[in-house]
């Protein structure tokens, strides 16, 4: 088993050859905050609290919105990268935007869901 240090300096590299990647290739790369992502709602934006690795569910008290706590905060992360880049919608579909041909813009389609 690999201990933790090596495993962040793997990622380290690995999104340091990432952006050098999206660089040479034209795409824009952002980071986003990715701590307290199980925290918020993707859906209301409300602090839920801390919650215990046993419990998968996220469920708000405010909006109701009830969804698999990683996919969550995985809505949560893609919802900050949004707002990081200027755009408001509601959500993103990206198919293929790190295949780095053409603009990412164009692989992307926007729906609006309901919430």
């Amino acid at each position: 088993m690999l201990g933790k240090h090596t495993l962040d300096a793997g990622f380290g590299q690995f999104f340091n050859i990432l952006a050098w990647v999206c660089w040479k290739r034209g795409v824009y790369f952002g980071k986003v905050d990715y701590r307290y992502t199980s925290q918020i709602c993707p859906n209301c934006g409300v602090h839920t609290g801390k919650k215990s690795l046993s419990e998968r569910t996220h469920k708000c008290p405010e909006c109701q919105y009830e969804i698999n706590r990683d996919v969550a905060a995985a809505k949560v992360i893609c919802n900050r990268g949004v707002t990081a880049v200027g755009q408001i919608v509601e959500e993103i579909d990206c198919v293929g935007v790190l295949s780095g041909v053409g603009n990412s813009l164009d692989k992307c389609r926007k729906s609006s869901k309901p919430k």
